[in-house]
């Protein structure tokens, strides 16, 4: 268990396990309950290569037109008593009616539940996003029209992973203290339900060698690729 545990926890921290997150900022007074699925693509013997099934589930509010601020739990290494919790908040940097810029700034907390031991990584993100296919459906409502959105937009962006720690698991001398990734995704953006899908190009610059795991990668042995998978409902 200690061992399944440490790996587990491992790949939660070196390939990240969840989408970006907010990319295009919620309106002011905006609830939204959100779910993800989805990891960095191993080579399972007997299977294929597949998405390793991470889980999170989370919540966001936007406090203005401009700045959401959300948290997270992974539930998948919740399951195996690691908690790993995220924070943070996004920000709309520039926009039109057609595209945007958005930088979100995110706290992840690792606590493992058997031997009390924790870590806390910052995170930065920023990503590009361009809106197509917007639809307005009007309805009356009393006096006045309410409008219901229904559009999608693709992004592409960067998220900074930043570990300060010294020693990595086991003793092993931390070589890398940043940790960058690419992402590039697609949202369908709906009135109550909206779902999102993401490819990552995960840790480029780390090598994939010598694991326990193999990991497909355009890199070759640098990096992995990730496929993720998300739904948010409005409240």
């Amino acid at each position: 268990m200690r061992i399944l545990l440490f790996l587990v926890s491992g790949l939660l921290i070196l390939w990240s396990c969840a989408p970006a997150r907010f990319v295009e900022p919620l309106q002011k007074g905006q609830q939204v309950l959100t779910g993800h699925f989805g990891g960095p693509i191993a080579k399972v013997p007997g299977i294929g290569a597949i998405p390793i099934p991470f889980t999170s589930i989370g919540y966001g509010r936007g406090l203005t037109d401009q700045t959401t601020i959300m948290g997270a739990i992974q539930t998948t290494s919740l399951a195996f008593g690691v908690g790993q919790f995220e924070f943070g908040v996004s920000q709309r940097l520039w926009n039109t009616d057609r595209m945007g810029l958005s930088g979100q700034l995110n706290t992840n907390i690792l606590f493992d539940f058997y031997t009390g031991a924790n870590r806390i990584w910052p995170q930065l993100d920023a990503n590009y996003y361009f809106k197509y296919g917007r639809q307005w459906r009007p309805e009356q409502l009393e006096l006045s029209k309410v409008y219901h959105r229904n559009y999608n937009f693709v992004y592409a962006g960067i998220s900074n992973w930043f570990d300060f720690y010294r020693v990595e698991s086991q003793g092993r001398p931390n070589e890398q203290l940043w940790i960058p990734s690419l992402q590039f995704g697609h949202q369908w953006i709906r009135p109550k339900w909206s779902y999102q899908a993401e490819l990552k190009i995960l840790a480029p610059l780390a090598s994939n060698e010598n694991i326990v795991v193999p990991y497909p990668s355009l890199l070759q042995n640098r990096g992995a690729l990730g496929l993720y998978f998300g739904i948010t409902y409005s409240l």
